[in-house]
């Protein structure tokens, strides 16, 4: 397998998006990921949202370049094979509350006393300590309590981002914890506890914007207009655009393209603290500016300007976008069981190669493989199978 990360070996105990994802990210770079799963239904994402036969496109998605081992870690065979799992293992992923992996028998004091090699990685919704840590935490709640809601208004009304943002966050802030214990290991040959905390994740992602006014304490400090508070797209006559113009000369491009090229000295909007003074009335201006051309036509001769603009597409359309399609940034695959299924490439290309890309698997498709490749005999196996220690699926 090629990549940057090949030849790391991480197993993920988790399920939903925060942690396999960030283990998923891992995997599409290279890493060998082995993903944990019980011996009942396994990962909930399986069944949320658009699916083929049980795999669900999240799923197939989130866990794509991984194998599944399902294994009871109640039963002393089961916590045997994950011990065996962690002696050959650089990452251990988990995704519980704290104290459920000390329960568990797999706590990271225990985890790292006989393997301080390893990176242990926990992820918790509000970390090991405070009045929260032991709240269950989903997206939706991480949003309305790092800021995302509250920016995201309508009137007076906050409303979540339509999207796992939360989780997806925290997902590539561990990623990129990971790789930062994964250099230092290489430097001193030990491995670390990381704790991740969604809360903090997101709040920290959100500081320099959404909570600019939080920033600067002293009573002199001018607070103005946050930008992002005037965010908007803009209407034209067949479609919703998006144009920036954050530059003086972007500015006076823009006026130049709608024909109002005496706006670019108007003191009101002539330079970039003018125009950051008065947000709102900048950005209805330029929706009044674009309301009645034709999108197909401004949008051509704005990029040509050097003016940042683009027409909004819905998520079917980004897929069949020229550029998008011209640059690989989706790709085909055939899955054996959820047929022909679109994956994203991700944000960066690599000079030395990244894997070629393999499917998602079925819940425990790779027990009865990797427990033989972690010593236990085939009659060992099919006892845990039979005893529901393991599972494997039936074809």
């Amino acid at each position: 397998m090629s990549g940057p990360l090949a030849g790391i070996r991480i197993v993920e105990v988790g399920s939903l998006i925060a942690v396999p994802l960030a283990a998923g990210i891992l995997a599409r770079q290279g890493a060998e990921v082995i993903k944990v799963e019980d011996t009942g239904v396994g990962d909930n994402l399986r069944f949320y949202g658009s699916q083929k036969n049980g795999l669900s496109a999240w799923f197939v998605t989130v866990n794509a370049n991984k194998r599944s081992v399902a294994l009871d870690l109640q039963h002393a065979q089961g916590k045997e094979a994950l011990w065996r799992l962690l002696a050959n293992a650089d990452v251990f992923l988990e995704g519980f509350r704290p104290g459920v992996m000390d329960r568990l028998g797999f706590g990271a004091e225990l985890v790292r006393q006989r393997h301080p090699h390893l990176i242990y990685y926990s992820s918790s919704g509000f970390g090991p300590t405070g009045p929260y840590a032991a709240y269950p935490a989903y997206d939706p709640v991480i949003q309305s309590l790092s800021g995302w809601a509250g920016a995201q208004t309508h009137g007076d009304e906050p409303t979540l981002v339509r999207g796992m943002v939360a989780d997806k966050l925290s997902a590539l802030t561990g990623a990129q914890a990971i790789t930062a214990g994964l250099v230092q290991r290489g430097r001193t040959g030990r491995g670390q506890h990381i704790r991740l905390s969604m809360l903090d994740a997101n709040i920290a992602f959100n500081w320099s914007d959404v909570m600019m006014h939080c920033s600067l304490l002293d009573e002199d400090a001018e607070h103005r207009p946050n930008l992002i508070g005037a965010y908007r797209l803009y209407r034209c006559a067949d479609a919703w655009v998006s144009v920036s113009t954050g530059t003086d000369r972007q500015w006076a491009s823009f006026c130049n393209v709608v024909s109002r090229p005496e706006l670019a000295t108007d003191e009101k909007f002539r330079t970039a603290s003018a125009r950051a003074a008065r947000f709102s009335e900048w950005f209805d201006l330029m929706g009044e500016l674009v309301a009645e051309r034709e999108a197909n036509d401004i949008v051509p001769r704005l990029q040509a300007e050097d003016v940042p603009a683009a027409v909004v597409l819905t998520p079917a359309e980004v897929a069949n976008d020229p550029h998008v399609r011209a640059t690989g940034g989706v790709y085909e695959i055939e899955h054996p069981i959820a047929g022909r299924v679109l994956q994203p490439r991700g944000g960066a290309t690599f000079s030395d190669g990244l894997p070629d890309p393999m499917p998602a698997p079925r819940h425990g498709e790779d027990t009865v493989e990797v427990l033989g490749e972690l010593g236990f005999s085939d009659v060992d196996v099919q006892g845990m199978i039979k005893a529901g220690v393991a599972r494997a699926p039936s074809a």
